[in-house]
């Protein structure tokens, strides 16, 4: 089941229209209509909300999986035609050019599957220095990748 179907089952089963919930998350009504159609994602801040309001974890919502398979996706380069057995040994290489730090701080996030919360209590920083330092590190990739060619 994908994130909009299951929100919308939420939404549906605390009986809330979609304006009802845009209300509670001070948002539009479109963008609700948006994330239960895929064609947005819910922010962080959004999804944790919704969490809250509808008494389930995010991970119901959308599935931690896809939420890290998105935010990967943003580091693959259009056009991109790397070969999945390459994939690991291009991203090891890229690695191998960070900080230990922040290496190991992607590695939390993409392999580990830890939250934002988890790797800032990790590695005593505050929580949205964290999602700073892996959104610069997936723009490093995507660089990374266009620099080898691999786009």
């Amino acid at each position: 089941m994908d994130y909009g179907k299951n929100l919308a089952r939420l939404r549906i089963n605390a009986n809330m229209s979609q304006e009802e919930l845009a209300s509670h998350l001070f948002v539009s009504r479109d963008l609700v209509s948006k994330w239960e159609n895929n064609k947005r994602r819910p922010g962080y801040d959004a999804l944790q909300k919704m969490a809250s309001l509808f008494s389930v974890e995010p991970e119901s919502i959308i599935p931690v999986e896809k939420k890290l398979a998105d935010e990967l996706s943003l580091c693959i380069p259009e056009n991109c035609e790397i070969a999945p057995e390459q994939a690991p040994q291009n991203i090891n290489r890229f690695l191998q050019t960070l900080s230990e730090r922040d290496s190991s701080i992607f590695m939390q996030r993409y392999y580990f599957m830890k939250t934002f919360a988890e790797i800032s209590r990790r590695y005593d920083l505050n929580e949205v220095y964290t999602r700073v330092i892996l959104s610069r590190t997936r723009k490093k990739l995507k660089h990374y990748l266009e620099s080898k060619g691999q786009s």
